[in-house]
């Protein structure tokens, strides 16, 4: 490890039992020989999110059956992470935390400044958000200087692209100390100005919405526009797919929200959207608890059978 990963004795995860933060739990984990805690208020979540790291689908049981770690670089790992919802015992002695709880002005600001209270001077947060603006979200902070915008892609330990947001009143020596982090642990950091969505989230959300317009049109279902993206544009996943096994629809939903309240009319909230996402259809029930499902058993469709791997 060089000494910029070693910089950081212990990392911090608030939200780390969701689908993106044990993602970057384990990206972490995986990069650098950094103690991990994952935070959340709940049990529960909690022990959803070691469960995640353990023998989730880019867990570390699957690398072990895919030959990227040994049972003995598994095990390694597995002792460097733990889970809890004390606050104060998981956040003593953290040099980095990373926020990734849902997309909702108030709630990151209040943990964000509940964990600031237990953490040193030095300490720098970075906020997973996909869509508010990082001088928001830093405005109830203390110390706002130390607040970064991180912003991963799914799944977080495998997707190399961070988008990193700088705002108005971040330290450049945080900033630097992040981004030499992510380079350390193998990713790719990409900084950006400070923006309601910055760049991915508002390019993407418009592909997204509108896939969800057609299929409220009737042009096309949520199988074939799933079909069409994978085949046709190469994306690994489907639209709906990504909505509905990454329990992604919550993260667009209130990112929309939140881009329409700031950018107007393009970024409207889909009539379809609203109504699967309030019916409680908000992705795989595995992922999402209590979750009804998602937006192929909502519009009651079959989901296309998939395809064995092609051999070589």
């Amino acid at each position: 490890m060089n000494e910029q990963t070693r910089s950081f004795k212990r990392v911090a995860v608030l939200g780390g039992g969701g689908l993106m933060g044990h993602g970057i739990a384990l990206a972490c984990l995986q990069g650098s020989d950094a103690e991990v805690v994952i935070l959340s208020r709940r049990d529960e979540t909690v022990r959803q999110g070691l469960d995640l790291i353990h023998s989730g689908p880019f867990g570390l049981a699957r690398a072990v059956e895919r030959g990227k770690l040994t049972a003995d670089q598994a095990d390694a790992i597995k002792a460097r992470v733990r889970g809890t919802t004390d606050y104060a015992e998981g956040l003593a002695g953290a040099g980095l935390v990373f926020e990734s709880i849902p997309e909702i002005v108030e709630e990151k600001q209040k943990m964000l400044r509940l964990a600031e209270t237990h953490v040193s001077a030095e300490t720098i947060f970075a906020t997973n958000t996909s869509a508010i603006m990082i001088s928001e979200l830093a405005a109830r902070l203390e110390d706002p200087s130390r607040l970064v915008g991180t912003h991963w892609f799914y799944p977080s330990n495998v997707m190399r692209l961070v988008e990193v947001g700088r705002s108005e009143l971040t330290s450049t020596a945080a900033l630097e100390r992040v981004l030499a982090y992510l380079t350390a642990i193998g990713k790719k950091p990409v900084v950006v100005k400070d923006a309601p969505g910055f760049f991915m989230t508002r390019f993407v959300n418009c592909f997204l919405a509108e896939a969800m317009r057609l299929v409220e049109l009737g042009i096309a279902g949520p199988a074939e526009i799933d079909e069409m993206v994978k085949t046709g544009l190469g994306w690994p996943m489907g639209v709906f797919e990504l909505l509905d096994d990454a329990a992604a629809f919550d993260s667009f939903y209130h990112a929309q929200e939140y881009l329409f309240e700031t950018c107007g009319e393009r970024y409207a909230i889909p009539p379809i959207a609203r109504k699967v996402f309030l019916s409680g259809y908000r992705g795989a029930p595995s992922l999402k608890p209590g979750s009804r499902g998602g937006w192929y058993d909502f519009l009651g469709v079959e989901r296309p059978k998939k395809e064995p791997p092609r051999k070589k």
